[in-house]
């Protein structure tokens, strides 16, 4: 784990705001958090649909407004937003609506490519099969019975962790809608309005993603790129020791 940074340095330190995956909530980050430098202060909202706010629907604004609101709440610190999966694509979405003097960076991971065409039909399949399992066999006794297995034996997170994000809220029926905001949004082009510095996140194996970052990576004005090799989509699940110390070490190398 990294060691602390003098206290004389702390003042310039940036406050990270992460944003979850679809289905998931804010703890998802609790593996993570456990590595990312202890003087940097974390918040981990939870996205509409998600978590605490179960009871919304995900759309892209609500997205934005939790960011928004996020940055607010620790003004005047310099922030740096990063996200997974669907929490990368609001950390785009997010940018331009925060202070630009306050802005010192973002990580999108797992969000490079756009919803648009034949591609984003695995999605809609999925969203249509949580729907139906949700109907049929019931949500949270779908999640209580599948999840565990999955966070624990599939992506290797400590059981401790699997269970606090399940007992945060899961929800499969917020899939569909977290799809539907995303279609026919060009984060390509809010990529491009970005002029703070930006880390591109990938999956070797997270093949769309990887199909479409070189077209994310030149529409940028300023972006770098990090690759995870044989790894699947939701590097920060995979890889959480990985991706904190790749965090670390991007916003140590920040113009702060």
């Amino acid at each position: 784990m990294m060691s602390a940074v003098p206290e004389t340095q702390t003042a310039t330190l940036p406050v990270l705001i992460l944003l979850h995956g679809a289905t998931l909530n804010g703890r998802m980050w609790d593996p993570v958090r456990r590595f990312l430098n202890p003087s940097y202060r974390v918040l981990t909202p939870d996205l509409p649909g998600h978590g605490s706010r179960r009871a919304e629907k995900y759309t892209l604004q609500g997205a934005i407004d939790t960011v928004v609101e996020a940055a607010r709440s620790v003004a005047p610190a310099p922030i740096v937003v990063g996200g997974d999966s669907l929490g990368g694509y609001s950390t785009l979405a997010s940018a331009s609506a925060l202070p630009q003097d306050r802005l010192k960076g973002l990580i999108a991971s797992g969000s490079s490519f756009n919803f648009v065409g034949a591609k984003i039909w695995p999605y809609l399949i999925k969203g249509a099969m949580f729907k139906a399992i949700a109907s049929i066999y019931g949500e949270q006794k779908f999640i209580e019975k599948a999840m565990p297995k999955t966070l624990v034996t599939k992506f290797g997170l400590p059981e401790a962790d699997a269970r606090a994000m399940i007992d945060a809220g899961m929800s499969i029926s917020v899939f569909p809608q977290a799809v539907r905001a995303l279609r026919n949004i060009d984060f390509r082009a809010k990529l491009a309005a970005v002029t703070q510095p930006v880390l591109i996140v990938n999956g070797s194996l997270d093949k769309v993603n990887v199909r479409e970052e070189p077209g994310f990576l030149a529409a940028a004005k300023n972006a770098t790129r990090y690759r995870f090799e044989n790894c699947e989509h939701g590097v920060s699940l995979w890889h959480y020791r990985e991706f904190a110390e790749m965090v670390n070490k991007f916003v140590a190398g920040l113009n702060l």
